[in-house]
């Protein structure tokens, strides 16, 4: 009994121990996991942008080309590398502007770094010029081409890096293997851009300044954005209507052009899905494009156009089809056969006459001279044993004597006989034939003479 007791009680200390020590190793933490998208959502990267610009009263387009200029008084954010593969696309873009076209071009689209839009008032700062974040730059450094500006265009003090709040800096929402994965591609993209390592994303407040003609709403908001931020600057004495700046620096400037506008965004714009609702972001993009009830929002993304065989199916099916068509047969006109195309003629010998016409015609078509001579050598065979010193007569008295031995019923023409037998060698073709005809129905008419003759 005493043994049994003895072992339950350090079965159960052993076990007391375990479970303390457990509970002590253990540490318990959460962990937010994020519903994949679905639905509408899991194709359209812009299904949030849709919904907030919704709510504002405006609608959204996704063009991939700027083959058709967006309706007066629109929104156009140009994400595209190639929107001018066309000379005659900026004229076009930059009269739209004028006429009271709203603009927006990201970073890599300010005239810092395209030479394609000399006519934008505004520059971004070339990052490769700036070697770590701005509140790691050194007091010293040269800041004319890095300086963030304020409402007069002047530069900001450093003191604002300085005094950074440390709630600002805090870092986004958690994000899923899925989301880090595509912002790190993005940063990656960005960063071949420009020649550097962006900064890890992060959350800052950024507020309108007092260069802000036209708040985006209520005078004074802070907005926190989670993205990055460069720095912009007007070009050409231009004065910034709308100018969105933080501690991180400036990320969002307008300016007038004409009627309308243009507004540069460093270094992007968040306007996906995921990206948008984090934060105020939902509300900077609404500010940036301008969302308005009634306006219509463009975002024309890197150019495509249809495939070549799925444009020649809707532009030019029936030459297509024909030329298709054409090709088949010509396939199959040089298949392998199992057979003759045609059923073969049965296999006969000629008959004499045939072989004769066949040489005759052969002759001819070769040479009528050798045919006209063999027909008059076969007409003097037949015709000598009928004339007496045939040898001693010339040609006329051989035609006299011939027609006289004939009976009158194969008479024949001795005029034409004699002149078929002088053909000269200046005759033509057809003449040469005519005359050997004569000869030969000469010769058949002696040889038909000579078998009534016998059969008396």
């Amino acid at each position: 009994m005493r043994d049994n007791r003895l072992v339950r009680w350090v079965l159960g200390v052993t076990l007391v121990l375990l479970l303390g020590l457990l509970v002590h190793k253990v540490r318990w933490e959460e962990v937010e996991v994020e519903d994949e998208a679905h639905g509408k959502a899991a194709t359209d990267p812009y299904y949030s942008l849709r919904h907030v610009l919704q709510g504002a009263g405006a609608r959204l387009e996704v063009r991939k080309s700027l083959e058709t200029m967006p309706p007066a008084d629109a929104t156009l954010l140009l994400e595209s590398e190639l929107w001018d593969i066309f000379p005659e696309r900026e004229a076009r873009l930059r009269a739209w502007v004028e006429d009271g076209g709203h603009l927006v071009l990201l970073s890599p689209h300010a005239r810092g770094s395209d030479e394609r839009l000399r006519w934008v008032p505004l520059s971004s700062v070339d990052p490769r010029r700036k070697a770590a974040p701005v509140a790691k730059k050194p007091p010293d450094d040269d800041d004319e081409d890095g300086e963030d500006v304020d409402s007069d265009g002047d530069k900001k003090s450093s003191k604002d890096d300085d005094h950074r709040n440390d709630k600002d800096d805090a870092p986004a929402h958690k994000q899923t293997p899925q989301q880090k994965e595509q912002q790190r591609r993005r940063a990656d993209k960005l960063g071949r851009m420009f020649g550097i390592t962006l900064p890890e994303r992060g959350c800052a407040i950024f507020t309108e300044t007092s260069a802000t003609t036209k708040p985006a709403f209520e005078p004074g908001r802070a907005y926190r954005g989670c993205t990055l931020a460069g720095a912009l600057r007007p070009l050409d004495h231009a004065v910034p209507t709308w100018l969105l700046a933080g501690s991180r620096g400036t990320l969002a400037m307008r300016v007038p052009v004409g009627r309308g506008d243009v507004t540069g965004v460093t270094p992007f714009l968040e306007l996906e899905n995921h990206d948008l609702l984090d934060g105020d972001n939902g509300l900077i993009a609404a500010a940036v494009l301008q969302a308005a009830p009634g306006r219509s929002v463009w975002i024309v993304e890197d150019e495509s156009r249809e495939p070549l065989l799925g444009w020649l199916w809707h532009e030019a099916r029936t030459p297509l089809l024909l030329a298709l068509a054409a090709v088949a047969l010509s396939l199959w006109r040089l298949m392998v056969r199992f057979g003759p195309r045609e059923a073969l003629p049965p296999q006969a010998r000629r008959s004499m006459g045939e072989q004769v016409r066949g040489t005759a015609q052969f002759i001819a078509g070769s040479d009528a001279q050798a045919l006209h001579a063999a027909t008059r050598k076969a007409f003097e065979d037949a015709a000598r044993p009928r004339v007496e010193a045939w040898a001693e007569r010339d040609d006329a008295d051989r035609i006299a004597a011939l027609a006289q031995s004939l009976a009158p019923a194969v008479a024949i023409d001795a005029a034409a006989l004699l002149a078929a037998l002088h053909v000269g060698g200046g005759a033509t073709r057809q003449q040469i034939l005519a005359a050997t005809a004569v000869l030969e129905q000469a010769r058949r008419a002696i040889l038909r003479a000579s078998a009534a003759r016998h059969t008396s």
